[in-house]
């Protein structure tokens, strides 16, 4: 285009197709696989009448059976350091050891606080965007970029 060619009319005209939502005086296109955003991410918040809502719940399934097995494991490490601590303890051995079980268990904590302060909120919203409680679909960039990496 020479910049003579370029009008606003065709500036509406080209990107009429990008959005999913209506954006000022652009008219909203409907995507069937990626989400209503401009963000490269699965759509998780769907509807039951769109085509992708097995698949999404099936990576959603697969993520929270992921994390309660995480979870598990690090609350059954974080069982067999507090139990080595407390034998440690009546042993009389350092404090040097005893510190360094509490900064393990204190990373364990953080790592299942924060797998449960990302993920989880994402599958109830996800399932309460599904079942028509809630409309999420201006939350999902807040989702992809802030929370879930």
């Amino acid at each position: 285009f020479k910049s003579s060619d370029l009008s606003w009319s065709v500036i509406r005209r080209l990107i009429q197709g990008m959005f999913t939502r209506s954006y000022s005086d652009i008219k909203p296109k409907v995507l069937h696989f990626y989400g209503n955003d401009p963000v490269c991410l699965f759509k998780y918040f769907v509807s039951w009448n769109e085509p992708q809502v097995k698949y999404s719940w099936f990576v959603l399934g697969i993520n929270f059976i992921c994390f309660i097995i995480i979870s598990v494991s690090y609350t059954s490490v974080n069982i067999v350091s507090l139990r080595s601590g407390s034998q440690v303890s009546a042993g009389n051995v350092s404090n040097h050891i005893r510190k360094r079980n509490q900064k393990l268990q204190r990373k364990i904590s953080v790592i299942i606080a924060t797998d449960f302060l990302c993920w989880v909120p994402f599958i109830v919203t996800s399932f309460l965007h599904t079942m028509e409680v809630i409309d999420a679909s201006p939350w999902y960039a807040l989702f992809s970029i802030v929370i879930l990496p």
